[in-house]
C-alpha cells in the first residue's frame, strides 16, 4: 500500500519540476530579450479612448448646460432690474444737469433784476405760437404785475414787450416781429435810431441820425427814448451794411438774444425812473 502512493505522487513532482524549469527559462530569456509589448499598448489605447473622450464630451455638455441656464436661473431678471436702475440714473443726471443750467440761468438773471432795471419779474416760456412764431407765452399776468407795454429781456438781450395780459398768463411780442420796433443808439457813436423786425430771424434798420460811421459788428442799444425799454440794454449787432436803399443804407441786425431758445425771460414792471410814480410807464411800440 505504501508503494502504491509514492508511485502516485511521482508525476507531480516531475510536472511542478518541469514548470519551475520552463519558467525560470522564459525570466532568463525575457531579460535577455526585450519583448515589443507596443501592439498592446496601441490596442488598449484604440479601445479605451473613444470611451474616454466620450466620458469627457458628456461631463463638458453638462457643466455647459449646467453653467448656462441651470446655474443662471434669475439672472434675467437681475439684468432687467439692473438695466431699469441705469436708466433711472441716467435720467436722473440729466435732469441734475438741466436743474443746474436752469440754477445759472435764474442767478444771471437775478443779478440783472437787481441792477437798475427797475422793478422786475421772472417769468417762464410755456408756449410759442406755431404758426407765428414772432410770439410766446409767459406764466406771468397782471396778478404778479405784468401789464401791457410791459419791457421783456433776457440777460443777453431785449426780447420784446407784452401786449396781451390775462390774470396769470401773457403773451409778449418779439422785436422780430414785423409790427414791432425798438428805439436804439449805436454804442461806438451814440447816434440815434430805430430797429424794426422783419418777420424772419433779423432786424432791419429804419432811421438812424447819420449811417456813415456803421460797420460790420457794431453794437445797438436800446435808448430808452421809446419809454418801453429801459436804457443801455443790448438790442443787436450789425451783421451786414449793404448799399444805400433811399436816404438810408441797407443795415441787417442780429438780435443780442437768443429769440429762438427762451426758456426764462425778465418783465420789467417799473423803470427806474418810474419807481415813484402810481402808474408805469406807457409807450408805443412804434417810435
Amino acid at each position: 500500500m505504501i508503494r502504491i502512493v509514492a508511485a502516485s505522487k511521482k508525476p507531480t513532482w516531475i510536472a511542478l519540476g518541469i514548470a519551475l524549469v520552463l519558467q525560470t527559462g522564459l525570466i532568463s530569456f525575457q531579460a535577455r530579450h526585450r519583448i515589443d509589448t507596443s501592439f498592446v499598448r496601441v490596442w488598449i489605447l484604440d479601445s479605451l479612448a473613444p470611451l474616454e473622450k466620450l466620458v469627457d464630451r458628456s461631463t463638458y455638455a453638462a457643466l455647459y448646460v449646467w453653467e448656462r441656464y441651470f446655474a443662471l436661473v434669475g439672472t434675467h431678471d437681475e439684468n432687467e432690474r439692473l438695466r431699469h436702475q441705469v436708466e433711472e440714473l441716467r435720467m436722473q443726471l440729466h435732469q441734475n444737469r438741466e436743474d443746474m443750467l436752469e440754477l445759472q440761468r435764474l442767478r444771471s438773471m437775478l443779478s440783472l433784476s437787481s441792477s437798475d432795471t427797475g422793478k422786475t419779474v421772472v417769468a417762464r416760456v410755456i408756449g410759442r405760437d406755431p404758426a407765428r412764431s414772432q410770439t410766446i407765452t409767459i406764466d406771468k399776468g397782471t396778478v404778479q404785475g405784468v401789464r401791457p407795454d410791459s419791457a421783456v429781456i433776457t440777460p443777453a438781450g431785449v426780447v420784446g414787450r407784452v401786449i396781451y395780459s390775462s390774470n396769470f398768463f401773457s403773451i409778449v411780442q418779439l422785436i422780430i416781429d414785423s409790427q414791432s420796433a425798438v428805439g436804439v443808439l449805436l454804442q461806438s457813436t451814440r447816434r440815434q435810431g430805430v430797429v424794426r423786425g422783419t418777420g424772419g430771424l433779423s432786424l432791419d434798420l429804419d432811421y438812424i441820425d447819420d449811417d456813415n460811421d456803421l460797420k460790420q459788428g457794431d453794437t445797438f442799444l436800446s435808448s430808452g427814448l421809446d419809454r418801453i425799454y429801459p436804457k443801455g440794454l443790448p438790442v443787436g449787432v450789425i451783421t451786414s451794411v449793404g448799399p444805400r436803399r433811399g436816404l438810408l443804407k441797407m443795415v441787417q441786425v442780429r438780435p443780442s438774444a437768443d429769440l429762438g431758445r427762451l426758456e426764462e425771460v425778465i418783465c420789467i414792471l417799473e423803470h427806474p425812473q418810474n419807481a415813484d410814480s402810481d402808474e408805469p410807464a406807457q409807450g408805443s411800440a412804434n417810435p
